[in-house]
């Protein structure tokens, strides 16, 4: 199994870019209400794709975590506790 050297925590930075898609998709309708929709699209699509890193960064974090408690898994039965 892979070791990894740096452990994925997106809780903290998962908190600040749902508040970034928040303020942006904000921004975006606000600017599509005042008919200028170049802005409200452009803040839009920043929204969006703050949500598409996101959820990358979440699938690689849950891999993560499935392989470090298969390998958590194996220590125990190596040690006899499981």
């Amino acid at each position: 199994m892979k070791k990894y050297k740096h452990k994925l925590n997106m809780l903290e930075p998962g908190c600040k870019m749902i508040k970034a898609i928040g303020v942006m998709a904000l921004i975006g309708f606000f600017f599509c209400k005042l008919k200028m929709l170049r802005a409200g699209y452009l803040f839009i699509g920043i929204a969006v794709l703050i949500g598409v890193v996101l959820m990358l960064l979440l699938i690689i974090e849950s891999h993560q975590d499935k392989v470090l408690n298969q390998q958590a898994v194996q220590e125990r039965g190596k040690n006899g506790e499981g």
